[in-house]
């Protein structure tokens, strides 16, 4: 006969690996919704009811609360979709964890990508854009939401110079891009004169949410 504590420990880890996959899938479907410039089907993922709901990518800045968070995506998106633009990201390696609790979950993702950007020609011009994604779940009304996502920029040049050649977006300083954007919290990707840092940092199993550990991505430390 199984004892109550198995008991308990067998349903959290049934919850936990179901929560697992609906997140590793709700995420893809974000990053497809992303690559298509679906801006609606994009925020569907986020937890729009909460205050603090917020978006944060490379220099460009933070974007906290569901008007700043729109504002943001169509301002990174785009509205309008022409002939020749392209995104295409992908996620790799996720480690997922989510909390004893089942009520919030900590994600990093590796994302290889690339672009297609129309210059003042209207000729295109490819791109590599390489980051990572660490990302706060939420589980609220019944759904596991992104409540908090940081993209950190690794590479992002020209195709055929590459990244060593090519660090003209990467040493823009630390401004908010947009009027509804705050400073950015971390902005470090590669350049050739200088040490990469272990940052996203991939999470570690927890038990509960805590405000003070809000920022455990920026643990310098990618491997814990």
């Amino acid at each position: 006969m199984i004892d109550e504590e198995r008991k308990q420990n067998l349903l959290l880890k049934i919850n936990q690996l179901s929560a697992y996959q609906e997140i590793e899938n709700n995420m893809g479907r974000l990053i497809a919704a992303v690559n298509f410039r679906r801006i609606d089907d994009v925020l569907k993922y986020f937890a729009l009811e909460m205050d603090d709901v917020s978006l944060e990518y490379a220099d460009e800045g933070v974007f906290e609360g569901a008007e700043a968070l729109r504002a943001g995506i169509e301002y990174l998106l785009g509205t309008e979709i022409r002939a020749g633009e392209m995104i295409d990201l992908q996620l790799t390696t996720p480690v997922i964890e989510v909390a004893a609790d089942c009520r919030t979950a900590r994600a990093l993702w590796w994302s290889p990508g690339a672009l297609s950007v129309l210059r003042e020609n209207d000729e295109p011009q490819a791109r590599w854009m390489w980051g990572d994604f660490a990302v706060d779940f939420i589980y609220i009304n019944d759904e596991w939401k992104v409540w908090h996502l940081h993209y950190f920029t690794v590479i992002h040049c020209d195709y055929h110079e590459g990244w060593v050649d090519d660090t003209s977006l990467i040493n823009r300083l630390n401004t908010p891009m947009h009027e509804r954007a705050k400073p950015s919290t971390w902005h470090n990707p590669y350049h050739p004169k200088a040490i990469r840092y272990g940052i996203p940092a991939a999470p570690y199993p927890y038990d509960t949410w805590r405000e003070e550990e809000r920022y455990w991505m920026l643990r310098n430390d990618k491997t814990r």
